[in-house]
């Protein structure tokens, strides 16, 4: 009786198992993406900030017209890899540059490294 019950509760908890390990979140994906924005639009800031004067103040308003600004992230798709912890993405990304907005499909692949989702290339 008791093995009857130990085998009900490991196929109850077998697809509980599997998703964890499963493909990152649709909003994991768009948070990987916005992170990734966020940290290029500080490493502009950080050399604007870096000059100083006249010249650190026109550095700043070009690197603010030239960063791209993030403006939606739609149609996330990830599929597994033959790779372990390694999924390849599609997404509809939409960002506006110096007032001009575009929206372009990006591919990428976002792997799992100590248990955090990571984007790469």
């Amino acid at each position: 009786m008791k093995i009857i019950k130990l085998c009900g509760v490991i196929l109850l908890a077998a697809p509980l198992l599997t998703a964890c390990s499963g493909a990152p979140s649709e909003s994991t994906v768009e948070e990987l993406i916005e992170d990734q924005y966020e940290q290029a639009n500080s490493m502009g800031e950080s050399l604007a900030n870096n000059t100083s004067g006249a010249a650190g103040d026109m550095m700043k308003n070009m690197m603010a017209s030239m960063m791209p600004k993030l403006e939606d992230v739609d149609d996330i798709n990830c599929d597994s890899t033959d790779e372990k912890n390694t999924y390849r993405c599609t997404a509809e990304i939409t960002q506006s540059i110096n007032g001009n907005t575009t929206t372009n499909k990006a591919a990428f692949k976002v792997y799992k490294v100590n248990d955090e989702w990571v984007l790469g290339q």
